[in-house]
């Protein structure tokens, strides 16, 4: 990880779960951390700063509706009028709303349309603004993605609805920006997914869903920081070696 010491990370959903797990990794080896989330306001700021272990690293956490292209762009901005140069983009940002897609509950398009801005729509497009970043700054940069081994299989009866759905298109996005980085002669920057299965977050109580403790209590899990340990290892790897897909799933998961 030394050659990553000193470089700028973007980390998006990076408030809790997997994101702040992926922050805080960053940040003990090193790295400048740019940390946006649409739920930090300026009391959250100083207190994920004392919360998250340094190592080293400078945490900037700014608030950032990834899903609102102005907010997006807005953030973008500052960001290349701030920092030298960026080199990695970890999009964690994510929710799943507990609603069928069929379902025709007055809130039930609204959910969706939430699910899909933020764990794909906004992927798309923070990607695109980090790839041009990254490449401005002229040096070896990385594109990570969190899937979800939702995005391979999906169980029956289903679980997650429209969420699958998002990780799915993530996966397929991932590698059609792979081969345009290969067409466009982009040789410095890689991109991976991480596709996690049970992680054991806020997302079922942001979502909406019932009995979350017993769900957790009921099944193997991962915790956020083996997902960070994932992030690692995939930064780790020499410049000339892709690690397209990592797949983990905790023991004895049945999916």
């Amino acid at each position: 990880m030394d050659k990553w010491s000193g470089k700028t990370a973007i980390v998006t959903g990076g408030s809790s779960g997997i994101g702040a797990a992926v922050a805080s990794e960053l940040l003990c080896n090193g790295m400048i951390v740019i940390n946006l989330d649409r739920n930090i306001d300026e009391t959250m700021v100083e207190e994920i700063n004392n919360k998250m272990s340094t190592g080293g690293g400078k945490l900037y956490a700014n608030k950032c509706d990834i899903s609102d292209m102005k907010s997006l762009k807005e953030t973008f901005k500052w960001i290349e009028e701030t920092f030298s140069s960026v080199n990695v983009l970890v999009n964690c940002a994510g929710l799943g709303h507990n609603i069928p897609v069929l379902s025709d509950r007055d809130d039930a398009t609204e959910k969706i349309n939430d699910t899909i801005d933020v764990n794909f729509t906004a992927c798309i497009h923070a990607t695109r603004e980090a790839v041009r970043l990254i490449k401005k700054s002229q040096d070896y940069g990385m594109i990570i993605n969190v899937a979800s081994l939702f995005g391979h299989i999906i169980p029956f009866p289903i679980v997650g609805n429209v969420y699958a759905a998002t990780k799915y298109a993530v996966r397929a996005f991932s590698e059609i920006v792979r081969q345009e980085l290969i067409i466009s002669g982009c040789e410095k920057i890689k991109i991976s997914n991480i596709s996690p299965g049970t992680v054991k977050t806020n997302v079922r109580v942001t979502g909406g869903w019932e009995n979350t403790e017993e769900f957790y209590k009921n099944r193997p899990y991962l915790e956020p920081k083996e997902i960070g340990s994932a992030v690692l290892y995939l930064l780790s790897t020499p410049y000339n070696v892709n690690v397209t897909e990592l797949t983990i799933r905790p023991v004895g998961e049945k999916f």
